[in-house]
């Protein structure tokens, strides 16, 4: 990621400067904590007594992707963090990462972004995307069967 000055899109904020190759590195580290949910907790509260921001929302996702198996908590750290920048493109790159490879986690949080969708226009693009998550080839049975019911609850 650039920026208009030509860096690699990171946090000024804080002590240091966080690429968002160090936000990578960093979930890659606590990947397999015995206690994932306690773990993601104390890096979202590195992350927040650091500054770090919106260009969390990006690494966060594609960990996701590549962890689909891991229990993030209901919702979790993570989830609670990323969703805090919404309007600062959120939705956007969540979007992209359902459409890209799909995983129980982020379709849920897909969800939540349709419930909390008040425009009609939006939210029924957000739902076709949803629907769309049963024909992705890089979306596991979960993915797709949690896409399934969530898209079914959404017609009612």
């Amino acid at each position: 990621m650039t920026d208009s000055a030509g860096g690699t899109g990171h946090s000024t904020l804080g002590h240091e400067a966080m690429t968002t190759r160090d936000l990578a590195n960093q979930l890659q580290h606590i990947a397999t904590s015995n206690d994932f949910p306690s773990s993601s907790s104390t890096l979202v509260q590195e992350w927040s007594a650091n500054g770090v921001g919106s260009e969390a929302v990006e690494p966060v996702l594609r960990f996701m992707e590549a962890h689909p198996d891991i229990d993030f908590g209901t919702p979790g750290a993570l989830v609670h963090f990323v969703e805090r920048f919404r309007g600062c493109q959120y939705t956007e790159h969540l979007v992209e990462s359902v459409k890209r490879k799909p995983t129980s986690i982020t379709v849920w949080m897909l969800n939540r972004v349709i419930n909390g969708e008040n425009e009609a226009g939006s939210k029924t693009h957000l739902i076709a995307v949803m629907r769309q998550v049963s024909h992705n080839p890089f979306a596991d049975a979960d993915a797709k069967d949690l896409a399934e019911q969530l898209s079914v609850s959404h017609e009612r």
